[in-house]
């Protein structure tokens, strides 16, 4: 996979992990998932997916870390989405590597096919095809929800 294979590299939005078990997932993103490091500092690392997804993965407990992103996650309440070309190909090679993966519920959420790992933080990784077509909805045409108190 290159970034020939998609409209949009790298990523201008991506996700962030706080982690107790720093050096296991960032083993975990770059030995299994296809991640590189591109950027390494003293408690924290970018990743970058050849398909232009990026994770920042930032050591528990770090020095001059915002009080909000100090307790590490436990994998509870949120899920990273990672996009592939072949969704077959990346389940065989994961299986072949002994690492656990799961169906998830293709015909309401996910693509056909579309199956889960758990990385190191208890994060479940949902691995689906990509889009074939990258576009955004015009503003005014999105539904606006209101509460009424």
């Amino acid at each position: 996979m290159t970034a020939d294979d998609f409209p949009v590299f790298p990523s201008a939005f991506f996700a962030g992990v706080v982690t107790r078990l720093y050096y296991e997932s960032w083993d975990f993103y770059t030995t299994h998932l296809g991640f590189r490091t591109v950027e390494e500092r003293n408690a924290w690392v970018r990743l970058l997916h050849p398909s232009g997804a990026q994770l920042v993965l930032l050591e528990e407990e770090a020095d001059h870390t915002p009080s909000e992103l100090v307790c590490a996650s436990v994998g509870r309440g949120l899920w990273l989405t990672l996009e592939v070309a072949d969704v077959a190909l990346e389940r065989n090679a994961l299986v072949s590597e002994g690492v656990p993966v799961q169906d998830v519920p293709s015909e309401k959420w996910w693509c056909e096919g579309s199956f889960a790992v758990t990385d190191p933080n208890g994060v479940l990784v949902i691995i689906t095809r990509r889009a074939s077509v990258v576009r955004t909805a015009p503003r005014e045409s999105r539904e606006v929800i209101t509460s009424a108190a």
